[in-house]
This record gives structure tokens, C-alpha cells and sequence, in this order.
């Protein structure tokens, strides 16, 4: 390390160049990143714009959190959702949301649609019970 500041201290010139290179290139770099968040921050808002209010969405958000429930007003820079595990009216940032999905009806945990009861199962099995049942007690009558 030493080595390379020893070839900045003899070649001023050199050292100029480098700090001028590294000051002119950060505003581009944060230019064209600014300019991906923004056509991001677009997608979202015109995707938001496709469901009615009250629409019930996933949102994946860029800080690596879930989030479920309907979706409230939408502004210019932000737009207002109820989340469904605690009915806390928040206010998100297009630019705060990674991805957004059209949900499934979500009443709690192990909601899931693998876990629902189905009623029919049982309903049927029981009436297949109840039939034999009887036709065995005709049989023995």
C-alpha cells in the first residue's frame, strides 16, 4: 500500500487525474441508479392502478418483508394499504415495493390454501357410513 501512495506523491499530476475521474464519475453513478428507481417506482404505480380500491395484494417490499391486504388510495408518490394481520392503515412509497401479486383470501395463520377443511370429505364419507349402516339393518330385518 505504501508503495502506491509513493507513486501519487511523485507524480502530482497522476494524482489530480485519478481524484478528477473518481469526483466526475459519482454523479453519473447515481444518475442512472435514480433513473432505474424511478422507471421501478412507474411500474409499480401503473400496476397498482390495474386493481380497484380494495383489492386484496401481496406486496413484496424491497427490505425484504411480506405484506397483505387491500389496497386503499393511490397519490402520485405513495398509495395507502390496510394491512390484514393488524388493520394498521400504512402509507408505502411506490418506490418501497419490489414486487405485487394478486392474493387469496387470507383469514389467519394456516390459512394457507393446502390447510382449508373441506367440508365435502366428511359429508360424503358419512353419508357412505349411513347408507351401509342402514342397508345392513334391512338386510338383517
Amino acid at each position: 500500500m505504501n508503495r502506491f501512495f509513493r507513486v501519487f506523491r511523485r507524480q502530482p499530476v497522476l494524482f489530480a487525474v485519478a481524484a478528477w475521474a473518481l469526483v466526475a464519475s459519482a454523479p453519473v453513478a447515481r444518475a442512472s441508479s435514480s433513473n432505474q428507481a424511478d422507471k421501478h417506482a412507474r411500474k409499480i404505480e401503473k400496476r397498482l392502478a390495474r386493481y380497484d380500491k380494495g383489492a386484496f395484494l401481496e406486496l413484496d417490499l424491497r427490505n425484504d418483508t411480506q405484506v397483505m391486504g387491500s389496497i386503499g388510495a393511490l397519490s402520485d408518490a405513495s398509495f395507502r394499504f390496510t394491512d390484514s394481520d393488524n388493520n394498521r392503515i400504512e402509507t408505502f412509497s411506490y418506490a418501497d415495493v419490489a414486487h405485487v401479486k394478486k392474493a387469496k383470501e387470507y383469514i389467519g395463520v394456516g390459512s394457507e390454501p393446502g390447510h382449508h377443511v373441506r367440508l365435502w370429505v366428511p359429508v360424503v364419507v358419512g353419508a357412505a357410513v349411513a347408507g351401509g349402516a342402514v342397508a345392513a339393518y334391512e338386510a338383517t330385518r
